[in-house]
């Protein structure tokens, strides 16, 4: 009995702890289809006059086409460079793998305010003019030990008799790659990509250090003008995101699956 009632007690506090979670999400949503200009909640109409504001703002659609951008470079990036690491990590034994591992692994223990900071110093002494470059490179460094950890797990489970048995018979390694191994791993790598698009997409911390109208991404907007007054914008912009940060993902999801029965 007594354990009934502490299960009851964890899915209680689980419920109270999601709702907290979500219902400041659910306002800000709710909010952005409210047509005054000073947000009450709830409110009395609905309207989509914000998003049509929204769209006809300059600085917002390229704050948007900003992220995608870098969002997109730095999924890239990430895919090609995560996939190539954790198969030389998986596949090859040397001395100091360990060591390269925890190397590797910085980037999610470091706070992303001290990447910032040290990217900033360094691309400065380096005479690398700022431009969207910068955000792309500090995105993919910040996403690339995920990108590694989620391509790795998925090397570990892999079965490399299918690589030898393609090897036996006459292909060689770059067609072995894209013929069995990269089909397998495939949706390990559109996970990797998407992880990696979503975070660089909402990082504001490493990003507000080169803050310029060409490197302007959404969080910086939202940022710059929620520092005075939540305004309507403000909230179409925020659900924009949201949008973004949930829909990329159940894309990926789809199309792994449907990879996945394609190989079967």
């Amino acid at each position: 009995m007594k354990s009934e009632w502490n299960w009851r007690a964890i899915k209680g506090m689980s419920l109270l702890i999601y709702l907290s979670m979500l219902i400041p999400l659910a306002v800000i949503v709710i909010n952005s289809f409210n047509p005054q200009r000073i947000a009450g909640f709830p409110p009395e109409s609905l309207s989509l006059h914000w998003y049509g504001e929204f769209f006809n703002n300059e600085l917002f659609i390229d704050a948007v086409v900003v992220s995608i951008k870098v969002g997109i470079a730095s999924a890239l990036l990430c895919g090609a460079i995560g996939t190539v690491t954790a198969m030389g990590f998986v596949r090859k034994q040397f001395p100091i793998k360990n060591a390269l591992v925890i190397v590797l692994l910085t980037p999610m223990l470091v706070p992303p305010v001290i990447i910032g900071v040290a990217a900033t110093v360094f691309f400065v002494e380096i005479g690398w003019n700022r431009s969207i470059w910068w955000i792309v490179v500090m995105h993919t460094l910040i996403a690339l030990p995920y990108a590694f950890l989620i391509v790795r797990s998925r090397l570990f489970l892999f079965n490399t008799t299918l690589e030898d048995a393609a090897m036996t018979l006459g292909a060689d390694r770059l067609t072995t790659f894209r013929e069995v191994t990269f089909p397998i791993i495939s949706p390990a790598i559109l996970t990797a990509m998407v992880l990696a698009f979503v975070i660089s997409f909402g990082e504001f911390t490493a990003t507000q250090f080169w803050v310029h109208r060409e490197t302007t991404t959404v969080p910086i907007v939202i940022y710059s003008m929620a520092r005075t007054l939540i305004t309507p914008e403000v909230n179409v912009l925020a659900t924009l995101v949201l949008v973004v940060t949930i829909v990329v993902p159940l894309v990926a999801l789809v199309i792994q699956q449907r990879l996945s029965v394609n190989r079967t």
